[in-house]
């Protein structure tokens, strides 16, 4: 087995002889601008505003970093306020069957998230994470404007940029806080995070408040709807979504909390989905030798830590996706320029794109761009 210096001592010299080839942004398709100002999106809907503004991509002057915007009649319920409040919305075909949908969401967040919303078409809703804390007010209005009900919540690890919108919705529904989180039927909980003194004695201390607080939601919860520490290969179904559990919590000192991530093999609509939280170098070469590489492959991944620092070269060869999820925020997305280091610990997003460049991959799906629904 090649040490993680070694490799990189032979993959470096070709790394930095080749260009980055990997696209600055995804290829032309449909989009949606709406902008929020007070109406939920189910209202929206029901006024037909939400498809206010479909245009093609290739029409877009702006690029990622700045949505194409439309006039909205104020009277009729939409004020232009701007890029800090405006949504796009993408929708692409990649041949999920009966009605099935993926969406990974970035809503207004100008950050790091990982907020993942599956549809089997036939009313179950599964939510994987949800983001951060921000990220509450305009999931709860999503998930009304889906049916509003949960079927299930499948968690990755403790960090408040996965966990801090369900510890939100949570509280809200419990204190009988803001009418936003009211009439939502929050579903099962699935979870196995690592004990808390593991977090205690290992994770970086900043983090711990996050950690507690979502330890505290949950015991808080109806304990008949919390599923903990489900040994690896358990197996779920909820209506037309199929999931596997792929691991147990990892406990590494180092980089403690990303490495006790989940991993979930999800199959829906045909398709299956590799979900992988922020799993770093260590956890994902630990499950490509637990699990073996034919029980990665999937057709489509969500890319470890936002896309930097997670994950390994054989790793994804192992799962060799067609499609690639990257819950990526603009700042991280538009730093092509970083250097390739020799620690595996510093890969930088400009290495990992260079990773997927040389798999046999369809097409790549930014959070940068807004939200994304995979049908």
């Amino acid at each position: 087995m090649i040490c993680k210096t070694g490799l990189l001592a032979i993959l470096l010299p070709v790394l930095l002889a080749g260009s980055l080839t990997f696209p600055a942004a995804a290829e032309p398709g449909t989009e949606t601008s709406y902008v929020e100002s007070g109406q939920t999106l189910e209202q929206a809907s029901r006024q037909g505003l939400r498809e206010a503004a479909s245009t093609p991509r290739a029409e877009n002057p702006a690029g990622v970093s700045a949505p194409f915007m439309r006039s909205y009649d104020p009277a009729a319920g939409y004020t232009v306020i701007g890029r800090a409040g405006a949504v796009q919305t993408h929708t692409e075909s990649i041949g999920l069957s009966d009605g099935a949908s993926i969406t990974m969401l970035k809503g207004t967040e100008t950050g790091q998230q990982l907020c993942l919303v599956l549809s089997d078409g036939k009313g179950h809703l599964v939510i994987v994470d949800g983001g951060q804390k921000t990220n509450a007010g305009y999931l709860a209005r999503y998930i009304k404007a889906h049916g509003g009900k949960v079927d299930a919540w499948l968690l990755t690890h403790p960090h408040s940029d996965h966990v801090g919108a369900l510890a939100v919705m949570l509280e809200q529904q419990k204190s009988g806080g803001l009418s936003d989180y009211a009439g939502i039927s929050m579903g099962e909980i699935y979870h196995s995070f690592a004990p808390m003194d593991f977090y205690q004695r290992e994770e970086e201390a900043y983090r711990l408040p996050m950690i507690e607080e979502i330890y505290r939601d949950i015991a808080d919860y109806d304990q008949t709807k919390v599923h903990y520490n489900a040994p690896a290969g358990t197996l779920l179904d909820i209506g037309g979504i199929h999931i596997e559990i792929m691991n147990q919590a990892y406990q590494f000192s180092v980089d403690s909390g990303n490495n006790s991530s989940i991993v979930y093999k999800i199959t829906i609509g045909g398709k299956t989905l590799l979900v992988t939280g922020d799993l770093p170098y260590e956890a994902a070469e630990q499950l490509l030798r637990d699990r073996g590489a034919e029980a990665l492959r999937a057709d489509i991944v969500q890319m470890a830590h936002h896309g930097q620092h997670g994950g390994s070269p054989a790793f994804y060869q192992a799962v060799s996706p067609e499609y690639v999820l990257w819950p990526t925020h603009q700042a991280l997305w538009a730093q092509v320029n970083d250097g390739f280091s020799e620690e595996q610990e510093t890969y930088t997003i400009a290495l990992t794109k260079h990773w997927i460049d040389g798999l046999s991959v369809r097409r790549n799906f930014v959070m940068a761009e807004g939200d994304w629904t995979l049908n």
